[in-house]
């Protein structure tokens, strides 16, 4: 009889972790970091893949790493998995923006008159960056216009189409210019959503902005944010530029500083 009861326990087929109820195999996946979670989790099974891309899952991510409170319920928001990789990834896309390694990063330069040059904050006859202590150089124009640009790639960015098609996340550009004291300056802006074929979707101009001789205004900020631009948007195009309006020889038209390009929840 003994050995008939031994027999009989070693025929119970053993208890698998897809046994698990659902509540509890959420648990353990949200534990499993993001990208893992969507490029293999999900490719497990067809109810790893159910629970990977269920709302309950994506809550609780966001409540474990403080991206939500413990009362906010699936109504809050529209996606949440999409909520928490845009938090997750939210940075600036723009790279070299103070001139650290000369004009790595920038395309389309065109050197109007003595053309670029980076030079150290505050500068002759400029003002010290105190929105941020880390801001320590910016490009400077000459008397005729200078202008370059950067393409964010945002597929090679992170941001899948679907995210940006279905979810349209803000796309929030932002820029700082500053004149010298004794000179005044033009600056302009341009920023272009573009399809993969580099058709325009939407586009931001600032117009052109002067800021006239003596002018103790310091650095100014400018800013837009592009919000429910329709599906297909793949790059971001950002142009910025400028030049002196006293035509003198050398740098001293409008400078440039901690430009940025981010996808924001």
């Amino acid at each position: 009889m003994e050995g008939d009861g031994d027999s009989e326990s070693l025929d119970q087929p053993e208890m698998g972790i897809e046994s698990l109820p659902e509540p509890v195999l959420i648990q353990i996946l949200a534990l499993v970091p993001a990208t893992e979670l969507v490029l293999m989790c999900r490719l497990v099974c067809l109810q790893w893949k159910a629970l990977v891309d269920s709302t309950s899952l994506w809550i609780l991510k966001c409540q474990q790493e403080g991206l939500a409170g413990e009362d906010e319920v699936e109504e809050d928001r529209e996606n949440w998995q999409f909520f928490y990789f845009l938090h997750k990834w939210k940075r600036n896309l723009l790279k070299n923006i103070f001139g650290e390694e000369e004009f790595e990063a920038w395309e389309d330069v065109e050197h109007g008159g003595d053309g670029w040059r980076v030079e150290e904050i505050p500068g002759d006859g400029g003002f010290d960056f105190s929105e941020d202590e880390n801001v320590k150089k910016y490009f400077v124009t000459s008397y005729e216009w200078c202008r370059k640009s950067q393409v964010v790639d945002l597929r090679a960015e992170g941001y899948w189409e679907e995210l940006m098609d279905t979810t349209q996340p803000a796309i929030v550009v932002k820029d700082w210019y500053s004149s010298r004291m004794d000179s005044g300056c033009l600056y302009e802006l341009c920023v272009k959503l573009l399809s993969e074929h580099e058709d325009v979707l939407a586009e931001y101009k600032s117009g052109t902005v002067a800021v006239p001789q003596q002018s103790d205004t310091g650095w100014t900020e400018i800013s837009h944010t592009f919000r429910d631009y329709g599906p297909g948007v793949r790059f971001v195009r950002f142009e910025h530029g400028g030049q002196d309006t006293v035509y003198w020889k050398g740098w001293f038209g409008v400078r440039v500083t901690n430009s940025s390009v981010m996808v924001e929840p």
